[in-house]
């Protein structure tokens, strides 16, 4: 007579004190994730304020270059500019105006 194999079971059920360790460390991975997280997020706000700040200066610097340099075009030519002031302000009233 022939006899049949034995089947030897070869799962490997992981106990609870292994789920517990494999909980543990997922939740110190999750820790030192999230610690990462906040140092670049922290890193990268400083960054961009510190670009912000930079962009609004140079910004500034402009606008008080280009004022000098109207200022200065009104001090030299104030019949042009009193004539510009004027038919801006024809234009604008027409466009109000019209509705």
């Amino acid at each position: 007579m022939v006899q049949k194999p034995e089947i030897v079971s070869t799962t490997a059920e992981p106990s609870l004190s292994d789920v517990r360790a494999d909980l543990d460390q997922l939740r110190a991975d999750f820790a030192q994730l999230i610690e990462t997280l906040g140092k670049t997020a922290s890193s990268g706000v400083k960054g961009a304020k510190g670009e912000a700040e930079s962009a609004a200066e140079d910004v500034s610097d402009w606008a008080e270059g280009q004022y000098m340099t109207l200022r200065e075009s009104i001090r030299e030519q104030p019949i042009t500019a009193c004539a510009i002031a004027a038919g801006v302000g024809v234009i604008l009233g027409q466009i109000l105006l019209r509705r």
